[in-house]
């Protein structure tokens, strides 16, 4: 596994103009900014969003602010490629002769952003211990739970506070 506590210094680095570093940083960002992209979406549309993920990360890489981990600033600018890839993908079905049947009133759009966000949420909900993904799965699809009443309130809400903290660490969000 990677040592991204070795990240932070190094894009510091690179932040500073040590070019030195470029490919190392480069080594440890691609594969979990590869997983992201295809998750979010998809095989072949996800590598090419890795890619100018990537391009982009680096070249704005003075931009990173190094009191932060870099791990979530790098995954946060992937997850708006991805998302603005996936807007100008609609954006061009929109234009082309392919147009999504308009009776749909953006239906299409709208399912692959849910899509997206599915995804986004079941990686952060992998993250959780099993009690906590087992408490959530108890309470929002109604299966039968080894506790009730408050106990399962409490447990709900520590769970969900887990869960938001697991999706802002995964997705650079405050």
């Amino acid at each position: 596994m990677p040592e991204f506590s070795d990240l932070d210094q190094l894009l510091k680095a690179l932040s500073e103009g040590n070019r030195e570093v470029f490919t190392r940083v480069f080594e440890l960002l691609w594969d979990p900014i590869l997983r992201l992209c295809v998750r979010l979406m998809g095989e072949q549309e996800g590598v090419d969003a890795a890619q100018t993920s990537m391009l982009s990360i680096l070249e704005r890489a003075n931009e990173y602010d190094w009191h932060r981990p870099a791990l979530p600033w790098a995954l946060a600018i992937a997850t708006w490629q991805c998302r603005t890839q996936l807007k100008k993908t609609v954006r061009l079905r929109e234009t082309t002769d392919e147009r999504p049947n308009e009776s749909d009133g953006g239906a299409a759009a709208e399912e692959q952003e849910q899509r997206v966000l599915l995804n986004a949420a079941m990686e952060a909900m992998g993250t959780l211990s099993e009690a906590d993904q087992q408490t959530l799965i108890a309470t929002y699809w109604e299966t039968a739970s080894s506790v009730s009443g408050a106990t399962l309130r409490k447990r709900r809400a520590r769970a969900l506070g887990r869960l938001r903290d697991a999706f802002r660490r995964l997705y650079g969000l405050d």
